[in-house]
């Protein structure tokens, strides 16, 4: 999780839509927010861009784990105060591209005898599965790892962990890769994204202010 300031952004332009929207009752608190909701929009879509340059991740598999969120305070006179959290859990590295299988495949050439709920049973392992998360690099396979369907539905990229499940099964865990906030990196590089995000801000608080002296007049 990482939590980014930025203070008093774009008073040249506040202080102009201000003077332009004195006379029309909480004008200016309509165009703050409209122009703040873009600058979020903004914001997203450029970290996804950010994230993509450097990760083998689609915006669809990204998007899904994304969690940005923006609070700010708009005082008359003074500006904008803003602050941006980058949260969001580990995403599966089943979801990064490249992944192989993309569906559980068993291997029917090698069979094994393995605990299955406490008992010893013949059964075919999974086919070792292949995944990576950075755009430079090729898939790489983990031999003790397997594609596997959980009864919920998802489907991940598994490997046993050596220990047993309360039924007696064989124990597995899932190989996950990285969070938002640990794709983005350096936290200059967050603060670029933000810093872009408010001049967006400043773009859209101009056109929100001539849309609501539009409408008004």
């Amino acid at each position: 999780m990482s939590l980014i300031r930025v203070e008093q952004v774009g008073s040249n332009t506040l202080e102009r839509a201000e003077k332009l929207l004195a006379g029309i009752p909480d004008g200016m608190n309509r165009a703050v927010k409209s122009a703040m909701t873009r600058a979020v929009s903004h914001l997203r879509t450029n970290s996804s861009k950010e994230i993509r340059k450097a990760y083998a991740i689609s915006a669809g598999a990204l998007r899904s784990e994304q969690n940005i969120k923006t609070k700010y305070t708009y005082h008359p006179g003074e500006g904008v105060s803003a602050q941006v959290l980058f949260s969001g859990c580990k995403i599966p590295l089943y979801r990064y591209n490249g992944t192989t299988p993309q569906q559980p495949t068993q291997d029917k050439s090698h069979p094994v005898t393995a605990v299955i709920q406490g008992h010893w049973r013949r059964t075919y392992p999974g086919v070792s599965a292949a995944g990576h998360q950075l755009a430079s690099t090729s898939p790489v396979r983990f031999d003790g790892g397997f594609i596997a369907r959980m009864q919920s539905g998802h489907i991940g990229i598994f490997e046993r962990t050596g220990g047993m499940t309360a039924d007696g099964s064989d124990a597995i865990k899932e190989i996950m890769g990285s969070s938002v906030p640990q794709m983005l990196g350096k936290e200059e590089v967050q603060e670029s994204l933000v810093n872009g995000a408010m001049q967006k801000f400043d773009e859209r608080l101009d056109h929100e202010v001539a849309a609501i002296l539009n409408g008004w007049r």
